[in-house]
């Protein structure tokens, strides 16, 4: 008998320690709760080589520092890694409020949020990954590899929480001893982005909305008379013709 978000559970419940194996490099190991269940796991649609998530490598004897937990449930699989007291997180993906994570509960359950602030939770992009800092500096990353709705935990001391729907692996990055290094590891798994255009880095104006192209060269227009630097205006949906897209409504449309 288990029991979960308020529910009792009497039927079957599988728990226990992850099962392991090194992938993509020094130091990278993915976890499932069986070899039944890595044998039965989507394809990954996190790694830029889907091949790196399903390739054991074979010049490492090395153990992870870290196994997680799991407990699967109602058909969810939970997952807890119980790391160093005092580590701090960081990650999540595209969530408002600090930078820091610690202590917040985030759902990869994504939402128009227009009207947002410091406690919505869930914004327009998914990425179930945590940044973990240990006490001594050293640092490792955590990646549930699943596009299912995920909740990341970081609400109990120095334990990193997932649950979403089994079976899902979960791959860890280090530790290493530092941020940097993990990212460039998890790098080498999901890849990079394209080195953006010069113009993308500068300061872009954006709010919702102009009324008419008028207004909008007024606004250039200002940002030069105060020598204040602008590469971009951004207009919202205003300028659409019923807010359908790629239309132009004609009070807004250039003259």
């Amino acid at each position: 008998m288990a029991e979960y978000e308020g529910m009792t559970v009497t039927s079957d419940v599988k728990s226990g320690n992850m099962v392991f194996e090194p992938i993509l490099e020094e130091g990278v190991f993915r976890f499932d709760c069986s070899a039944d269940d890595r044998n039965a796991a989507f394809p990954s649609l996190s790694f830029v080589n889907p091949k790196d998530r399903e390739t054991p490598i074979m010049t490492t004897d090395k153990a992870p520092s870290f196994t997680p937990t799991f407990e699967c449930v109602l058909g969810q699989q939970i997952v807890n890694l119980q790391l160093p007291a005092g580590t701090s997180f960081y990650g999540t993906g595209e969530v408002s409020g600090q930078l820091e994570r610690t202590g917040k509960r985030v759902f990869t359950w994504n939402t128009d949020s227009w009207g947002y602030g410091p406690g919505t939770t869930s914004l327009y992009q998914s990425h179930p990954w945590v940044l973990a800092v240990l006490p001594n500096g050293e640092t490792l990353g955590v990646l549930a590899d699943t596009t299912k709705r995920c909740e990341i935990d970081l609400r109990q001391e120095s334990t990193v929480k997932l649950v979403a729907p089994s079976s899902y692996p979960v791959v860890i990055f280090g530790p290493f001893p530092s941020a940097t290094d993990v990212l460039i590891s998890l790098s080498h798994a999901v890849g990079t982005v394209y080195m953006p255009p010069k113009w993308s880095l500068g300061y872009h104006q954006c709010r919702w909305s102009y009324d008419s192209d008028a207004r909008v060269r007024e606004i250039a227009r200002t940002f030069r008379e105060k020598g204040i630097p602008c590469d971009v205006l951004w207009m919202d949906i205003d300028y659409m013709n019923g807010f359908r897209c790629f239309t132009f409504d004609q009070a807004c449309s250039p003259q």
